[in-house]
């Protein structure tokens, strides 16, 4: 979500700040105005050829909640969105998570009006002790989700809304321009601990987007990572996803910035940044984030999908067997075996799970039913 470009080195903002939803020729106008900001030369990386995965990007992802009304509030009375299914959930779900067989739960999915992806499905659990993935931490501590992205119409007035109801942003909203973009941004934290990256784009007028009334389907999600190149190699490597964009670089100019940094300390600490999708857009894609020079806490061991907050991204195959065969032909291990169950609003599934270096946790799915 921190892509590093022209005027956005300036403030230290990334990727999601810059406008990253934006058509090819948005991407290439800024990346040729950041190539005068590089602070270092890229890394030699090769990814060595695989069977292709039959992935696409996730079309969900999974909230853990302590308590869905929160969400429920914000989700349908300020930020335009519908509640579309609630029930049970699956026994078997138990399996693919590793919880106790006596777990029991409700799972509601909740959609930007008329979209068909980028939904959330939140799930409430009992009888089993839980922790939260991420709170307390800084955007620079690495471990599982750091955000999800959404468009939205009228930031100020949305965040008024969510200042009352608790949300709390690591800056206050950021405006800035780069080529003939002006771009508002807020990254804030709420329920869970889990937080949102609100871009709204002010000028030229945004298109492409006709469900946008008040916040968007949600279309990335970003992790804080550790080791870049482990991160690559197990986004690359063995899952076989492109890049649809890549930049290194610091801050500019000190000054105020999205990810809440100091302001010399953003000129100071480059920040690595790739976007990443199976056919190369920013749609259902995954966000990696290095901070070269400065850590933080470790929270991948608290990255469970039973734990509080952004816990778990779903991936839709037309044939699982075959995703499965080619990942582990590309050096891919998985964390549980294949399971069929069922999800509210989707039917009966197999799925199976793998986490990433860092611990973010991916589902891959086919429905059978």
């Amino acid at each position: 979500m921190r892509l590093l470009i022209a005027s956005l080195l300036s403030l230290g903002i990334a990727a999601c700040s810059a406008d990253k939803a934006s058509v090819s020729s948005d991407v290439k106008e800024a990346e040729q105005a950041s190539n005068e900001h590089q602070v270092k030369e890229k890394k030699d990386f090769s990814i060595p050829d695989g069977p292709e995965t039959g992935l696409s990007g996730w079309n969900e992802l999974v909230v853990t909640t302590r308590n869905l009304d929160d969400w429920r509030s914000f989700l349908t009375l300020d930020a335009g969105w519908e509640e579309r299914e609630n029930g049970p959930i699956d026994p078997a779900l138990s399996i693919l998570w590793n919880m106790p067989e006596d777990v029991v739960g409700t799972e509601t999915v909740f959609a930007n009006i008329g979209a068909d992806k980028g939904t959330i499905r939140f799930v409430e659990l009992e009888g089993i002790e839980q922790d939260y993935i991420r709170v307390d931490d800084r955007p620079w501590d690495t471990g599982g989700y750091f955000d999800f992205n959404v468009r939205v119409a009228g930031l100020n007035a949305l965040r008024e809304k969510m200042i009352d109801r608790g949300w709390q942003g690591d800056s206050q909203p950021i405006q800035y321009t780069f080529g003939p973009f002006e771009v508002i941004e807020w990254i804030a934290r709420g329920p869970d601990g889990v937080r949102v990256a609100f871009i709204e784009r002010l000028k030229p007028t945004l298109e492409g987007w006709p469900n946008l009334k008040v916040m968007s389907r949600v279309f990335n999600c970003t992790q804080m990572v550790t080791d870049m190149d482990a991160a690559r190699a197990f986004f690359e490597g063995v899952l076989g996803m492109q890049t649809y964009l890549e930049h290194n670089g610091a801050s500019k100019v000190a000054g105020p910035n999205v990810l809440g940094l100091p302001f010399e300390t953003a000129t100071q600490v480059p920040r690595d940044v790739y976007i990443l999708h199976p056919q190369g857009v920013n749609d259902g894609s995954i966000e990696l984030v290095k901070f070269e020079g400065a850590s933080g806490v470790d929270l991948s061991s608290k990255a469970k999908a039973y734990n509080y907050g952004l816990s778990v991204a779903r991936w839709p195959v037309e044939d699982l067997e075959q995703t499965i065969a080619a990942i582990k032909e590309r050096g891919g291990e998985f964390t549980s075996d294949v399971v069929e169950l069922s999800l509210i609003g989707v039917g009966k599934i197999k799925a199976i799970s793998m986490a990433a270096p860092d611990g973010a946790l991916i589902e891959i799915y086919q429905v059978i039913d």
